[in-house]
């Protein structure tokens, strides 16, 4: 066996060689066929030009005749297309001959005798439509019969020509043919030498490799049951590490439900301090406490954290927080909307977000409306970068007074309320806009819009999502 193996290479190396060279014997071969194979095809397109040429020229006395003796216009029409036809075929046919000078000299003869008799033909023709019978006469004599037979006789002997090279380059063609048929045999030849060293080669290399497989199906067999072992212990702490997620999700719902249970129980105290309270300063300034708490209160109950409890949706969590608003403030008469995309929001900005746009909502509520009026607030939020957001509040009121334009004077004018949302907005280092929505009108309405520089939000996957708890 080791005999063999050291003689395998010397063997396949002598077979590589051969293959090699009976390959570029091969493609020496054939394209010397092909050479010999356009010289066939290039001599029959060069005779089917002459032919196509005498046709014209057989088709240009024909219109002659005919309109010679009917006069009828009609049969100028295969004169006048063979005349464009002769051009075309000499152009043709110069080009094909090219490189061989002598037919290029003969091609040029033919053309120069064709363009003769096209002359005496045109003449003719001419004659014929100024003179009338006169030229009956002059049509008869026997110049263009010479030219005509002239032209002929060269015709035939460009085709003799030709058929002789023909003859030539076909006899060329399969003598090349046998070469390259054998040369493709060689070449056959060497591949199954190459394919019979080859498969003696791949059963030795099958039998190394029935001995390495039988060395590692047992080994295998070792690493598997480790495997098991280790998968059985991986889902075990992978079990555990799931229920201690679902158990700190529960705690943490839990833990915000409470919260916001502890801020409504404030609201309550607050409504019971409102209700015994005479100065209206005070009512005031507890009623806006009240609605403040009650904000953050209704934010900390629905907020439903998403994303290894870091992220939460606030589209749902921005649907419920208003909707306690206008049930709080028992606003029938004014529809409030909120049209915000799937997005999330890290936790610990949802409930600031949220006092936010309940701080312009509320202020609509109370001052956009003049206390009888229906109408409609909207709050929109929209991503503007990576991590810029645009929190927008408008409704179709009265409008802001024409000396309201300013931020710090509306913080002025205002108070507290708007103090605080000036305060909210630069946690996320946003500035406030005030503008009307529609300037001039009778009700051009007021847009709050909040330009948050430092709020990263990102688009929820999709799917259903879970409704906040109330």
């Amino acid at each position: 066996m080791a005999l063999i193996t050291s003689s395998i290479p010397r063997t396949l190396a002598a077979w590589v060689l051969i293959a090699v060279l009976s390959g570029l014997a091969a493609i020496a071969a054939w394209r010397w066929t092909v050479t010999a194979a356009h010289g066939v095809t290039h001599t029959l397109l060069v005779q089917q030009q002459l032919s196509d040429w005498l046709s014209a020229a057989q088709d240009l006395e024909t219109g002659q005749r005919g309109y010679l003796l009917t006069r009828d216009p009609k049969y100028l029409e295969p004169y006048n297309s063979a005349k464009e036809s002769i051009g075309n075929i000499y152009a043709h046919l110069a080009k094909l001959v090219a490189d061989r000078p002598q037919q290029l000299a003969s091609v040029q003869a033919i053309d120069q005798t064709l363009r003769q008799r096209l002359d005496i033909i045109d003449k003719s023709i001419a004659e014929l439509k100024g003179k009338g019978d006169a030229v009956r006469a002059g049509a008869g004599n026997g110049v263009g019969q010479q030219i005509m037979d002239r032209f002929r006789n060269q015709i035939a002997a460009a085709k003799k020509q030709e058929q002789s090279l023909f003859k030539h380059r076909l006899e060329q063609f399969r003598s090349r043919s046998f070469w390259l048929l054998a040369a493709m045999l060689a070449t056959l030849l060497a591949s199954a030498g190459l394919a019979m060293i080859a498969l003696i080669r791949e059963r030795q290399r099958v039998t190394a490799l029935e001995l390495t497989a039988l060395t590692l199906t047992t080994a295998n067999r070792t690493l598997e049951q480790h495997v098991r072992a280790r998968t059985e212990e991986l889902a075990v702490e992978r079990d555990r590490a799931e229920a201690e997620r679902e158990r700190a999700e529960a705690l943490l719902r839990d833990v915000t439900h409470r919260i916001g249970n502890t801020l409504a129980l404030v609201v309550g105290f607050i409504n019971l301090h409102i209700r015994h309270t005479t100065d209206p300063a005070s009512v005031k300034t507890l009623t806006g406490a009240r609605d403040r708490i009650h904000a953050i209160a209704s934010a900390q109950r629905r907020i439903n954290v998403v994303n290894d409890l870091e992220l939460v949706r606030i589209d749902t969590l921005m649907q419920s927080v208003m909707a306690d608003v206008v049930a709080a403030m028992a606003e029938d008469r004014i529809e409030l909307s909120v049209e915000i995309p799937p997005l999330l929001i890290p936790a610990q900005a949802a409930t600031s977000l949220c006092v936010l746009a309940q701080e312009f909502a509320v202020n609509s509520l109370k001052h956009a409306f003049d206390g009888t009026a229906r109408g409609k607030i909207c709050v929109q939020l929209n991503k503007t970068g990576d991590n810029t957001a645009e929190l927008i509040i408008e409704d179709n009121g009265t409008g802001l007074p024409q000396s309201a334009r300013d931020e710090d004077q509306i913080i002025s004018e205002e108070g507290l309320g708007t103090k605080i949302a000036s305060l909210l907005t630069r946690q996320f280092s946003g500035t406030i806009i005030y503008d009307a929505v529609e300037p001039g009108t009778a009700r051009p309405g007021t847009r709050v819009t909040l330009r948050l520089a430092d709020l990263v939000l990102t688009h929820a996957p999709s799917g259903p999502q879970k409704a906040p708890e109330g």
